[in-house]
């Protein structure tokens, strides 16, 4: 028989794991759970109660806990509301299934998943140097994967809601910040290399400039392709990532790096494969906003970019930019070009220099 004073005063995570012994019914966890005075039964309500208030979500866990693993089909699941986004079963590996059907798995969906920003503590202070213990990688492995099975790294919408809104920095860009280690085990269970946060800011620039800052930080020339930046490039190419991604402007990646002063960001892009003569749905390619940028070098609040702008055109032009290509409106990036610019400009330690004074004033502006 149970000894009801045990279970009252066990915490959730110790209940599931008696759960698999002999000495516990069913009927006697869900007696424990719906009981607001244990310890397991506030936890869980708790953690409920803050993914959605009043909502259902309370007894779908506990009868999800309750019942046997065989039985949490993944119609079962998503009728509780462990999936965020609509139809992200049908592409579910096995492994990830058979994680999230387990109370393992929901207990890591229950503290990472359910709410719009339990992912934001995923990553610690050690994860973030990369010297993750044994026990820290396993357990991060498969937060990731729960959170990536159930679309949180998707959506910021609460259980049952069922629509993908983006979230103001998904998992996928904050792991690109804060433990870009993790990135390609990321990507590699099924985050989206091409994930736009809520201002529409696509993976390829978030990623590129969190890796260009960091060097910055360390006391490296941002106007250098490193090759930790080659290799980013790469990563994110490997996995489908499109090196030109367009914010919600439609200004291309290699383009936004460059206003933001990052140019040895841009020209790694260029270096691993960013086509600069890639046409939006408006006909302009990145030598188009270049040149439209470099046009305003006489305007003081846009000379920055401008000066930015003409120092990769000249980059670009030796990836294959070409300025004679006509978009929608029938107009070449040369027509833009003002004659003062020339892309065969001395790019001397003088021009350099002054193009990274303003780079350095880019970078402080938006940091």
């Amino acid at each position: 028989m149970a000894d009801s004073a045990h279970l009252a005063a066990m915490p959730l995570s110790e209940l599931l794991d008696v759960q698999r012994t002999p000495f516990y019914r069913p009927q006697d966890m869900w007696n424990t759970l719906v009981n607001a005075q244990t310890c397991a039964g506030r936890e869980l309500r708790d953690a409920c109660d803050l993914a959605s208030r009043n909502g259902p979500l309370f007894l779908e866990m506990v009868a999800l806990l309750t019942m046997p693993e065989s039985d949490r089909t993944l119609d079962r699941l998503s009728d509780a509301g462990i999936f965020l986004a609509p139809d992200p079963a049908r592409s579910l590996r096995p492994d990830h299934t058979a994680l999230l059907r387990s109370n393992e798995g929901l207990g890591l969906w229950l503290r990472y998943a359910a709410t719009p920003t339990g992912y934001l503590n995923v990553f610690d202070g050690a994860d973030i140097f990369g010297t993750a213990c044994a026990n820290d990688h396993t357990r991060i492995d498969k937060i990731l994967r729960v959170l990536v099975a159930s679309a949180r790294d998707r959506t910021d919408a609460a259980p049952s809601i069922m629509v993908e809104t983006a979230p103001l920095n998904p998992l996928v860009h904050l792991c690109s910040q804060v433990a870009p280690h993790w990135l390609a085990r990321l990507l590699d269970i099924g985050a989206n290399p091409n994930q736009r946060n809520q201002r529409g800011m696509p993976l390829t620039v978030a990623a590129m400039r969190a890796e260009a800052l960091r060097l910055h930080n360390g006391g490296q020339d941002v106007m250098h392709a490193h090759a930790s930046l080659h290799a980013l490039a790469n990563l994110l190419k490997r996995y489908g990532g499109d090196l030109m991604a367009p914010n919600r402007r439609g200004v291309p990646a290699v383009a936004l790096l460059t206003f933001h002063g990052l140019c040895g960001a841009a020209e790694a892009l260029l270096a691993s494969g960013a086509d600069p003569n890639a046409a939006d749905a408006h006909g302009n390619t990145l030598m188009h906003h270049l040149t439209h940028a470099a046009r305003l070098q006489d305007d003081p609040t846009h000379s920055d970019n401008a000066r930015l702008a003409h120092y990769l055109l000249i980059v670009a032009s030796r990836y294959g930019g070409d300025l004679t290509r006509v978009n929608g409106n029938g107009h070449t990036a040369r027509e833009w070009l003002p004659a003062s610019l020339p892309l065969d400009a001395r790019v001397d330690d003088a021009f350099i220099g002054t193009v990274r004074a303003t780079a350095f004033r880019r970078i402080k502006a938006l940091c």
